[in-house]
């Protein structure tokens, strides 16, 4: 015999709901406690898929020749497995149980006899081993009023949907690190002359600087270096032409020597020249005692003067200071300023693997993610990475996004709001925001997210939506 049944079903997402079933002249009553599929966070527990559930009888009355069935089972649209029922007889039908005339004999189930009348609960635990189908299934509920052993969907009720929506990583642009390292020598050379001597003066020592600095990028293997700026600055205590022309000749006179000396190719160098140093000049000025400091400086900042008619006014107007300045400060005017460019090329994942715990700033944001990508998700090396990553760049957008996928991932969703913030409007931003709120429970405002994001081209979005029942 087959029974129709109407449901009154009042449901809070995710795990909260209550079912009144009208059997026959007694009514039914569920309340489902906690309804969980779980796998233990992003890998599977030894619990696998769990269902509990807390069933009330007490507005029920049973017949005594009579038995109900409700069977779990965790389904989707391709596979089913159910978990072991639970048996609800009537008083003469539990006799009949008990005496073993019955075809539940030797199969697992939660057996209980109905007391009518009076109030009466039955606790209801079973686990599945997990399979990864049953990251989006449904849990639904069977149920054969009549014990006979009719279980049809007509008779299911849905009393949770597991969701699992996933997220989307973002692999940060490789692209080419240009870096620079800049410094500044004091060349001598001997009056009016543009020929270097490299034991001349302060050479030895500033020559020296020069070197080490192009030298300590060369002996990187994963450095090439693609550019040398030479810039050579003059004193003004000559006419302007004669000065820039010194500049010109004695930085030119650096480039040839540092080239020769490095086996260097010329096409490298950018060499550049100012003709006289007013800007050194002022700034040694200022910081100086000098008697006329003030009518000095401001001959200096007159830009209506050519230069040598200030440095005509200064030496006329102040010889005693112009003396001093011409022993003390003009030989630091006379200067070489060099910047050497270079690139690295990226860490191979090996290199990133052997840096990444010894000093990871190295690291570009790129190797930090290559590093994370050999590690299982959800593991601690895996999560330490995304967030060393946002800890080293932490405007980066990418960083963000990808820290807050972690996050997701192993449940902690207020760490993940907060890298969400940070992670820009982009499709897979978008999308992360859609899983938190469906693992929330909001599934409303999941869908809208994950339509956003599968209206831009994202495919786990479109996944998602699907899983929460939305379009796009």
């Amino acid at each position: 015999m087959k029974m129709k049944l109407k449901y009154i079903l009042s449901f809070a997402w995710p795990f909260l709901l209550s079912l009144t079933v009208s059997a026959g002249n007694g009514t039914l009553s569920f309340d489902a406690t906690r309804i969980a599929v779980e796998k233990g966070g992003f890998t599977c527990s030894p619990q696998g898929v769990q269902v509990v559930l807390t069933i009330d009888l007490s507005a029920l009355k049973l017949p005594a020749t009579r038995r109900v069935v409700l069977t779990p089972v965790v389904k989707n649209r391709e596979e089913a497995r159910h978990l072991p029922p639970v048996v609800v007889n009537g008083r003469r039908k539990h006799i009949d149980y008990l005496r073993g005339h019955t075809e539940l004999e030797n199969h697992p189930a939660t057996v209980v006899r109905r007391k009518n009348g009076k109030a009466q609960t039955v606790r209801y635990t079973a686990s599945l081993p997990y399979e990864p189908w049953m990251e989006n299934a449904d849990v639904t509920l069977l149920q054969d009023v009549c014990g006979c052993g009719d279980l049809m969907d007509s008779d299911r009720l849905t009393l949770w949907r597991r969701r699992h929506p996933k997220v989307a990583y973002i692999r940060p642009e490789a692209g080419v690190q240009t870096y620079t390292l800049e410094g500044s020598a004091h060349i001598d050379f001997p009056v009016d002359e543009t020929t270097l001597y490299p034991d001349y003066g302060r050479n030895p020592e500033e020559l020296l600087k020069v070197l080490q600095t192009i030298e300590q990028v060369k002996q990187d293997n994963r450095v090439t270096i693609t550019g040398i700026a030479i810039c050579g600055w003059a004193s003004p205590e000559s006419p302007y032409p004669h000065n820039a022309s010194l500049a010109e000749g004695r930085a030119h006179a650096l480039q040839r020597y540092v080239a020769g000396l490095l086996h260097l190719d010329d096409a490298l160098f950018t060499v550049s020249f100012v003709p006289e140093n007013w800007s050194g000049l002022r700034a040694m000025v200022e910081a100086s005692a000098l008697p006329a400091k003030a009518d000095v400086l401001r001959i200096v900042d007159d830009d209506t003067l050519a230069p040598d008619v200030k440095e005509a006014r200064i030496k006329a107007g102040f010889p005693q200071d112009y003396a001093f300045m011409l022993a003390r400060f003009y030989p630091d005017l006379r200067r070489s300023d060099y910047t050497v460019t270079y690139t690295v090329r990226p860490y191979t994942v090996d290199e990133a693997m052997a840096l990444w715990k010894q000093d990871p700033r190295r690291l570009s944001l790129e190797a930090l993610y290559l590093v994370a990508a050999q590690y299982e998700p959800g593991s601690p090396a895996f999560d330490e990475l995304f967030a060393t990553a946002v800890s080293l760049f932490p405007a980066d957008t990418v960083a963000n996004l990808n820290a807050a996928c972690a996050a997701i991932e192993r449940g902690d969703f207020p760490a993940a709001e907060g890298y969400l913030s940070r992670a820009g409007d982009t499709p897979q931003a978008w999308n992360a925001r859609g899983v938190v709120a469906a693992r929330q429970g909001d599934l409303e405002r999941a869908a809208a997210w994950f339509s956003r994001a599968a209206s831009n081209g994202l495919d786990v979005a479109r996944g998602n939506l699907q899983l929460v029942g939305g379009r796009y």
